[in-house]
């Protein structure tokens, strides 16, 4: 069979490349029974829909909003950031380096006098000058306070790596930095100003994440799922799967790197050692419904100290009430690992535990449904290797009329619109 366009991979960026190509001849070959990727929910017995994570959608492209609202139609409601961060026994406000309010005085005066201190000591500091690690640019940029109490134990939670070996890549937009005036204000008071780029965010009324692939995946006919990539033959374009070999034009790939550079057949020597030296973290998803109604009022909270196993725990009945049955809760926790040796049921236990200690959970709770995702591939780590391993590999596939895309196709720090944008930009390049 020969194809135009074989895309590997049918999480969102491959769908995204799929509806763009409108009438050319293309095929989504998707190892799992259902497309989606990690932009996908899961339903259990008991009638609690989970999403893998908090899967929200940040839209500030006016053709993704317009996309997103002709898909979902009027199964999409608009919602306002409540995220908080729970540290020293109290809860904060998100993002914490402009709220600062809540916390033990001692260490508000040493936030604000290390802020006060970063700003005078590193005024011609810039996020570009690519010398300074994360660690250093949290330093120069927050001051030794807010990088003692969350910005550092947080991040080192969430990538498992030494922050040091971090570099600032992946920044952009991602981290808030407050004014003087702003982070001074929400020290001394509850100040509910929204800033970062997540401040709003979409979602769907009904379904889940899940709705919004399934109306995607409406107009994208060339769909084959369960099929398992054996091998990829560059030179004569064939890709072999379990159901057979399959003759492409344009190969589009959106599976994580490492992964695709294994399935290639003669891959040279660089290419291998450039693949070997990406790291990424994995996430360890733990789903819980419990028996009672409204158990937080918030979207998220950030968990940055290290007793807590978790970094991010959220509540999707705030995302919407259809995700829950009438009378219950549920959330999603977030733990982070590479090489985990701890057994899930280890980890549950403990999760549950530390939620109790918390108090997000009663000891009363009875909890009426687990669900565990675990997601192997989960955030791409941006150290000093990325950048040349990145490029070594993808002038390679390039060169062998290979698009590399999305989150692990591309090696990249991204969201559900960035997919979307580069799905129907790199339909451009497909002959």
């Amino acid at each position: 069979m020969k194809i135009d366009t074989v895309i590997l991979g049918g999480g969102i960026a491959g769908l995204s490349v799929a509806y763009h190509l409108k009438n050319k001849k293309y095929v989504i070959l998707e190892k799992e029974h259902l497309v989606g990727g990690l932009c996908k929910s899961v339903t259990d017995k008991n009638g609690f829909i989970y999403d893998y994570t908090g899967h929200l959608l940040h839209i500030k492209s006016k053709y993704v909003k317009k996309l997103v609202r002709k898909l979902l139609k009027k199964n999409l409601a608009l919602k306002n950031r409540n995220s908080w961060i729970y540290s020293n026994n109290v809860f904060t406000r998100y993002p914490f380096q402009a709220n600062l309010f809540g916390l033990p005085e001692k260490i508000i005066y040493e936030c604000i006098e290390g802020f006060v201190e970063a700003k005078l000591l590193n005024s011609q500091f810039s996020i570009l000058n690519s010398q300074f690690c994360f660690y250093d640019w949290c330093l120069k940029t927050f001051g030794n306070g807010i990088s003692k109490y969350f910005m550092i134990p947080y991040n080192e939670k969430l990538w498992r790596i030494d922050i040091k070996k971090l570099t600032c890549d992946w920044l952009g937009n991602y981290v808030p930095q407050p004014t003087l005036q702003e982070v001074i204000t929400g020290a001394f008071t509850d100040n509910n100003k929204k800033i970062g780029y997540n401040a709003t965010f979409f979602y769907p009324k009904m379904g889940g994440i899940q709705s919004l692939i399934d109306e995607l995946k409406k107009n994208i006919p060339g769909i084959k799922t369960d099929v398992k990539i054996s091998s990829i033959d560059i030179s004569k374009k064939i890709v072999k799967t379990n159901s057979g070999e399959m003759k492409y034009k344009n190969l589009v790939s959106t599976i994580p790197l490492p992964e695709i550079v294994k399935l290639i057949k003669g891959v040279p020597e660089n290419v291998k050692k450039a693949s070997k030296k990406l790291k990424w973290t994995s996430v360890l998803n733990i789903n819980l419904g419990i028996k009672r109604k409204n158990i937080s009022n918030k979207h998220w909270i950030y968990f940055p100290e290290k007793k807590f196993n978790f970094y991010r725990a959220g509540f999707y009945r705030n995302f919407s009430e259809s995700l829950c049955p009438e009378g219950t809760s549920s959330m999603y926790i977030e733990i982070s690992y590479r090489n985990r040796k701890t057994s899930k049921e280890k980890m549950l236990k403990k999760t549950i535990g530390k939620l109790k200690s918390a108090k997000i959970l009663k000891s009363s709770d009875k909890i009426i449904s687990e669900c565990i995702l675990d997601i192997p591939y989960a955030y791409v780590i941006y150290d000093k290797n990325r950048k040349s391993s990145l490029e070594t590999i993808r002038n390679y596939l390039r060169k062998n009329f290979i698009f590399s895309i999305g989150r692990f196709g591309g090696w990249k720090y991204s969201t559900m619109e960035d997919a979307i944008l580069e799905g129907k930009e790199t339909t451009k390049w497909l002959k």
